[in-house]
């Protein structure tokens, strides 16, 4: 997936990138298919951010506006990806 969203001509100040290493590839694709439709459907207008799948690891690259923007947009992905890893513990 390429960056949500275009970052055209606007300013975007804070980036970055997380990188979530998992056990195996397979946890890992079932965490990233988890979590791929809110990244496709919610719609941010101060954050960018570049969801991708690399073997056992998802990464996170993000533009950001603002702290607020960067810590809202972050935290929605850590808490899908925590509903997502807590589900394959059940």
């Amino acid at each position: 997936m390429g960056l949500q969203g275009s970052p055209s001509e606007e300013v975007w100040p804070i980036e970055g990138v997380i990188e979530l290493v998992f056990p195996d590839e397979e946890t890992a694709r079932v965490v990233y298919e988890s979590v791929l439709y809110e990244h496709k459907t919610v719609p941010y207008r101060r954050s960018r951010i570049d969801f991708l799948l690399d073997g056992r690891k998802i990464v996170i690259r993000f533009l950001a506006k603002d702290n607020s923007a960067l810590r809202g947009t972050l935290n929605s992905y850590l808490r899908w990806i925590k509903v997502a890893m807590d589900s394959l513990e059940l």
